[in-house]
Order: structure tokens, then C-alpha cells, then sequence
């Protein structure tokens, strides 16, 4: 072989080489490793379904009023509901249980439901040419509209009757007679009824009320009826109306107590009582000044004490802030109003002792810079005391132990005991001037 050739075939194996080294390195480029399969987005959550609908909802159409416009009838449709359900109640409009039955479900029906019965909630119109059929589907029942009276003629009545009553008792009931669009009418009568039994009929005052109280023989859920009956001549149409309520037993009357107050009480507790715990009892309590002053000699109270069903007593607790020694004797009332039950004892006497007067001490009056040892014991001698030592008395002590020294120079003799009873002599006699 010659050089060329032999140049030649190293220069073509380098560049194979090269060549393979660079196929070697190329696959990640070539082929791509997969990665992993992404994870699908969980699928959107379901649609709430619609309540179930409620069997303690009607709706009412109170009236239309139709106004041939060409050939366009707008009818404009009043609408109420019933709803026996204890609280309020939320249904969406367009669902099942609350929407218009043709065309557009939703427009403008309300979502929440008080309980009782109500008139003239919303107002819906349509062109009654074009959609005749329409109806109101609420809870588990419909209301057509074409089946309505004329807003000119009818009439709506609304009760209200307290929520609880005493058995026994009586609940005063008051009936509102309306006319949708229109004023109230200023005439006619109410019959109340309660649970069906016998009525009781009121006349219409010119607001459109009628008012009455109605008997409550027995505890437990009652309803009562209002029925407006129009004068002939107006043209009106009779309307009624209901509401329910419950009345309870009649609570235990009530009565007041309070503890003793001795020496150095701060606080007096009242006691509200009464002897059986059925149902439920309110009263406000108070406190009056007698002999005592409030604010001064106690803590004044006014405040509503509450017994549940089932409960027997309740306490107040007043209380006595430290009075002045010296002060008399004092008392004061706590007193019972306004109590939902009859009441035994309506009021209680809070007696409060004297506290006595300051007295001095000898520790007290040393205190206070008097003398101490024996003057201190002196000083408590009468003025008139013989004992009482004076300054007198002790100088009669010093002469008469100077005549006793001379005695005994006397007896001694001589020359010397003459001198000495002089000297004590002239000791005895005070000196003047």
C-alpha cells in the first residue's frame, strides 16, 4: 500500500470514530425518556340537588288585575304564602320547590319563608295572552294565577295571636283587612274562632282591625280563624285568615324571701321562690329605700330574674357596703313586679343592725402622746382622792424626817442635840422671802 492510501484510510477511521462517539452521545436527544402521565383534574363537583320541598309551605294568589293594553292583556299577579313550619325556611328560586311552572322559573319569588301567613310578598307580571297558564309551584303545591279574584274585589286577612298563652287564660288576637293595591276597607266584621269551636265577631274599625280576646281553656297547641265578612254594598269579597299558638300550664305563683343581716355582713341574699316548677316564670325585682338609704347603706338592684320550666328558686344577692359607726339601726324593701304568674308575697324587709359607737382605750390614749408608768396610772385617780400624791405632801414627808433626826440628838444629850433640834427647827420653818 502506498503512504497516500495509508493517510487516507487513518484519516477516514478517526472520522468514523469521531463519528460513533457523537451517535453515542445522542440519544437523550434522539429518543426522550417519557415522563410520568399527568394527573387528570378531579372531576367538578355535583350540582347541589334541590331541597326536598317542604310540606309546610302553600303559596297564595291574593289577586290579579288584568289591563288590556291593544292586543297585549298585562296582568299583574299578588302573591303571598302559608307556612306552618316553626322557623324560617330557605328555598332557592328556579328549583323544584319554588318556581314559576311556564317560561322563566325565576322571577323575583322570594327564597326565605317566615312562619304565619303573609300577603302581598311579591308582585309578578305577564302578559296573559301569551302565558294564561301560569302557576306558582311552592313545597308540594301549585297556585294558578287565572284562578285568582280581581285585586278590586278581594280582600286578604292577616292574624296575630300572642306565641304562648297561660291555659286559663286569655289571648287577645288582632285581625288586619287588606285589600292588595287598594286601601283597607273601613267596614264589615271578624268572626274569631278558636280550634273550629263557637266565635266571637268584632266589628272592622276604619284602619281596616278588629280586635278580641279569646278564652284558652287547656294547654297545648291552638289555632284560631278570622273571617272577614264585608258589608253587601261594598262589593268586597270575604277573606280569612289563621294563626297558631301554644298555651302552657299555668306557673306556680311566686314569692320573696331574704336571710338575716348580722354584724358585719357585706352581702344579704334575696331569694325568688315558688312552690312547683312547671313551665316557665319571669318577674322583675327591685330594691326601695325604707329607713335606709340606697347607695349609702346598700347596693341598689333592679334587675329581671328568669325560671325556667323545671326550676324552683333563684337568688339575687344585694350588697352593704360598711357603714359609719354610730348608725342606727336601718331597713330597706326588695319588691316583686311585673311577674308573668301570680306572686304570694310581692315584697321582703332587709333589716340592718346599729353598729356601735367608737370607744377609747388605754392602749388608744397612750397612743395619742397621753402620760405613761404611774403618772398614766394616776391620772385615772378622782381629783378629790386623798391618796392622790401632791406636792404638798411630800414636803411635809422631808420635816417630819428632820424632826425625827433631832429627837435622836436629843436622847443623845448634850450640847450637840440642843443644836440639832435648832438646825431642825429652822429646816421645818420655811424660809420666806
Amino acid at each position: 500500500m502506498s503512504r497516500p492510501h495509508a493517510r487516507l484510510r487513518l484519516a477516514c477511521a478517526v472520522t468514523l470514530a469521531a463519528f460513533g462517539a457523537l451517535l453515542g452521545a445522542a440519544p437523550a436527544l434522539a429518543t426522550p425518556t417519557p415522563g410520568p402521565t399527568p394527573t387528570p383534574p378531579p372531576p367538578a363537583p355535583a350540582a347541589p340537588a334541590a331541597p326536598a320541598a317542604p310540606d309546610a309551605l302553600s303559596p297564595l294568589v291574593d289577586c290579579v288585575q288584568d289591563a288590556p293594553l291593544g292586543s297585549v292583556t298585562s296582568r299583574t299577579v299578588v302573591l303571598g304564602y302559608r307556612s306552618s313550619a316553626p322557623a324560617a325556611l330557605t328555598i332557592a328560586p328556579g328549583s323544584a320547590a319554588n318556581a314559576v311552572t311556564s317560561g322563566a322559573a325565576v322571577r323575583g319569588q322570594p327564597a326565605s319563608f317566615d312562619p304565619g301567613e303573609h300577603h302581598g310578598v311579591w308582585l309578578l307580571t305577564v302578559d296573559a295572552v301569551a302565558e294564561p297558564d301560569l302557576a306558582w309551584r311552592l313545597g308540594t303545591a301549585e297556585a294558578r294565577f287565572d284562578t285568582a279574584p280581581a285585586c278590586t274585589a278581594a280582600t286578604a286577612v292577616t292574624v296575630s295571636a300572642p306565641t304562648q298563652v297561660d291555659a286559663g287564660g286569655t289571648a287577645d288576637v288582632t285581625a288586619a283587612v287588606t285589600r292588595p293595591l287598594l286601601g283597607a276597607p273601613s267596614s264589615g266584621t271578624v268572626s274569631f274562632a278558636l280550634d273550629g269551636g263557637p266565635s266571637v265577631t268584632a266589628p272592622v274599625s276604619p284602619a281596616g282591625v278588629a280586635r278580641t280576646g279569646i278564652t284558652v281553656p287547656s294547654a297545648g297547641a291552638h289555632t284560631v280563624t278570622a273571617t272577614f265578612t264585608p258589608d253587601t254594598a261594598t262589593g268586597l269579597l270575604a277573606s280569612t285568615g289563621s294563626a297558631a299558638f301554644t298555651a302552657t300550664a299555668a306557673g306556680a305563683p311566686l314569692a320573696v324571701a331574704a336571710d338575716s343581716v348580722v354584724a358585719g355582713s357585706t352581702s344579704v341574699l334575696v331569694t325568688i321562690s315558688r312552690p312547683a316548677a312547671q313551665g316557665g316564670a319571669t318577674v322583675d325585682v327591685m330594691t326601695a329605700d325604707g329607713t335606709a338609704q340606697s347607695g349609702v347603706d346598700y347596693a341598689p338592684v333592679a334587675t329581671t330574674v328568669s325560671l325556667a320550666d323545671g326550676q324552683l328558686s333563684a337568688t339575687v344577692r344585694i350588697a352593704l357596703p360598711a357603714r359609719a359607726p354610730g348608725s342606727p339601726a336601718a331597713s330597706f324593701f326588695v319588691l316583686l313586679q311585673r311577674a308573668s304568674t301570680a306572686v304570694t308575697t310581692a315584697s321582703a324587709i332587709i333589716r340592718l343592725p346599729d353598729v356601735p359607737a367608737a370607744t377609747m382605750t388605754p392602749a388608744s390614749a397612750n397612743a395619742s402622746g397621753g402620760s405613761t408608768g404611774a403618772a398614766a396610772l394616776s391620772s385615772a385617780l378622782p381629783p378629790d382622792d386623798p391618796t392622790a400624791p401632791t406636792a404638798t405632801a411630800t414636803a411635809n414627808g422631808a420635816q417630819d424626817l428632820a424632826m425625827l433626826v433631832g429627837g435622836i440628838l436629843i436622847t443623845a444629850g448634850g450640847i450637840g442635840g440642843v443644836l440639832g433640834l435648832v438646825r431642825a427647827a429652822a429646816i421645818r420653818t420655811p424660809r420666806v422671802g
